[in-house]
This record gives C-alpha cells, structure tokens and sequence, in this order.
C-alpha cells in the first residue's frame, strides 16, 4: 500500500507520466465498424438484415455501398416510420419491418449478414441470437455492437443502469453473451473490445463532451426530488442512465465491445 509520504513524493515528479496521458493513441471511432463490415466482403446482392435499426442510416449506407438487398427491423412504429422516410428520401431500395430480435420475420437460412448495433443488452440475448443463427445462411455472418459490464461495475451501478435504460441485466454480461452465441450455433470469427477508445475519438473530435456530461449529473443529483415532481422519475432516470453510459465506458465500468458471428455449417 503507497503511504502518504509516498504518494505526495510521486505526485510531485509525476509531470512526465501527464504529458505521456495527455498524446493520442489514434483511437479508432464508429467509422471503423463500417470498415470492418466492407472488409468481411460483402458481395452486390447478398441479404443484409439490420436488426434494431432505429432511423435505418446505418442499413442505408451498407446497403448503398455495398450493392445489398437490405431490410431493417425494429420494434417501435416510431422508429418504423423514421426509418421508411429516411429510405424514401435518400432513394434506396430497403424494406422497413417491425419486428424484434426475438422472433425475426424471415425463413430459414435466407439471411446472409446480420447488423447488430447498440440491441442486445435491451434483449433476452438468448433468444434473440438463437433467431438471428436460425435466420442466417451456414456461413453467414452477424456484425455485433454491445456495450458490456466489466468487473469495476458495481452491483448496485449495474441495477441503477437496468432500471434507467430498460436493460436486461443477464444481457450486460460477455460470458453470457458469448456463451448465448455458442449455443445458438455461431462461431466467433473477431473479437475487439474497444473499452472507452470510441469515446476518446469523441472527445479528440469534439463530438462529445464529457464536460457536460458530469456537469448534468452534479446538476441531476443536487435537484433530484425537484427534477423528479417536474418531470417524472423515469425522465430522471433515462438522462441519468445515458449520462453514466459515456462516463462508465471512460472509466473502465463498461466495455463497448464488437463480435463477428459466423454461422456453424
């Protein structure tokens, strides 16, 4: 254990180590899931599913880059119908569906890629990877983005999360993850578990700023009970939530992390 007398020694002459701190490490940033994409080789005509798609941007611009036949699924109509506007409007040939990870609208094996992106930890990942290998070809792929749980969450951090932004606690858990994909019949092809470098890019890019991250959580914690009578509690909890995402990744608590599935033969 360092003493006081230690600590304040090493403190003092510690100028070198912050100035080692303070230079990039070129930090890879969300472009790169598209280069990982194209590099798995995608061919003109081959069945790309977006599952969770959201506005469906990021079903447009692989389907647009990479000649596919693409659909994009996502359970909320809100998202349906952002996702169908921003397809007619960019003038790309994509079917919008609504529909969950947990029960896909496809035959089997009649998929030949599988994006993923910011869903599983809101899913029974069990059976929604169980889908996702019954829908793909043998052979075929599934690109996934999760943000995971490390050994720094604390229990009661990891409860707060999963209350606030409507998580499934098993889902936050890579063995779980992983061993959920192993019994599904998917093979892992990569693995990059990215821990806070996206947020460094952020940062360095001036896309995000941790600033006002901690500024809206000191600011959230000191008018808690007033927030809470103005705009209901599950308000509250959602930025609470969504401010500690960023936060957790840049301190270790949660680990972005990247899979490459491929369906066993």
């Amino acid at each position: 254990m360092t003493s006081v007398e230690d600590l304040y020694e090493i403190w003092s002459r510690d100028s070198e180590l912050r100035e080692t701190l303070k230079q990039s490490l070129d930090p890879r940033g969300t472009e790169w899931l598209f280069e990982l994409f194209a590099s798995l080789q995608p061919r003109a005509d081959d069945v790309l599913v977006d599952v969770g798609c959201r506005d469906a941007t990021h079903a447009i611009r692989l389907v647009r880059e990479h000649g596919l036949r693409g659909f994009a699924l996502d359970p909320l109509p809100l998202h349906v119908e952002r996702a169908r506007a921003e397809a007619d409007a960019a003038g790309v040939e994509l079917t919008v569906l609504e529909g969950r990870i947990e029960a896909l609208p496809f035959e089997d094996a009649s998929v030949d890629w599988i994006w993923c992106r910011d869903v599983l930890v809101h899913t029974d990942v069990r059976r929604g990877l169980t889908e996702c290998a019954r829908v793909l070809r043998p052979g075929g792929r599934m690109l996934t983005y999760v943000t995971l749980a490390t050994d720094r969450l604390e229990p009661r951090e990891a409860a707060l999360l999963v209350d606030a932004t409507a998580l499934e606690q098993n889902s936050l858990a890579a063995a779980h993850v992983e061993s959920a994909a192993a019994d599904a019949g998917l093979d892992q092809v990569e693995v990059h578990r990215l821990a806070g470098e996206w947020r460094e890019r952020m940062i360095e890019d001036g896309t995000w700023d941790p600033a006002e991250s901690l500024l809206m959580l000191s600011r959230l914690h000191r008018r808690q009970e007033a927030l809470v009578a103005t705009h209901g509690a599950a308000a509250v909890d959602a930025v609470l939530g969504g401010q500690l995402w960023g936060v957790y990744q840049m301190v270790g608590k949660l680990c972005p992390t990247v899979y490459v599935w491929e369906r066993r033969a």
